[in-house]
């Protein structure tokens, strides 16, 4: 039951006047009261892949700016045109998919604080703000590294049992950071 993340992740960054669509029309967005079904699945599966399944998730971020006000949107979402399971499907292969997302949110949060510590200033915002996406961004890929590592992608039961704590415990920590917006 091997499977491998694949992660896409959509940096969109509009300063000065623009705003703009921060992710794809059919794209989920993390909500931790709905969790992932096999059904969101909608991929066609990689028949040459040794993994049973994989989960394309991401985060997006727009800055808007004008002479008063800047506002931070980032966001956590989950693409299933993208996202595929093979004829392996299991509630147990299904959490570790879950928790794929689960920590891409957890970075979300992670970027959210950082941003929120830039303040209002759009300048400054500007001048840090995609070194900010880059940083957490190489954090991101390593967490996601370490949890198949040591889960042996999901096959180490107690593993894949310690990193749904670890998970769940940093997610609870960084609730203030759950809103989209950051600087609000």
């Amino acid at each position: 039951m091997k499977l491998i993340l694949l992660s896409t992740l959509s940096f969109l960054l509009f300063s000065a006047n623009g705003f703009a669509q921060t992710k794809c029309d059919h794209c989920l967005e993390w909500n931790e009261k709905r969790k992932l079904t096999w059904s969101d699945f909608k991929g066609k599966p990689n028949k040459l892949s040794r993994n049973e399944a994989l989960t394309d998730s991401g985060m997006s971020i727009g800055l808007f700016c004008d002479d008063k006000n800047s506002e931070v949107t980032i966001e956590c979402f989950f693409d299933p045109k993208k996202s595929w399971v093979k004829d392996g499907k299991s509630d147990y292969l299904l959490a570790h998919e879950q928790l794929h997302f689960d920590i891409t949110e957890l970075f979300v949060r992670k970027l959210r604080k950082k941003i929120d510590q830039l303040g209002n200033d759009c300048q400054k915002l500007n001048d840090y703000i995609e070194e900010c996406y880059n940083n957490n961004y190489n954090a991101f890929v390593a967490y996601q590294h370490a949890y198949d590592s040591e889960s042996k992608h999901s096959i180490n039961k107690e593993k894949q049992a310690y990193w749904e704590k670890k998970v769940a415990r940093e997610l609870e920590q960084l609730k203030p950071y759950a809103s989209s917006l950051a600087n609000n």
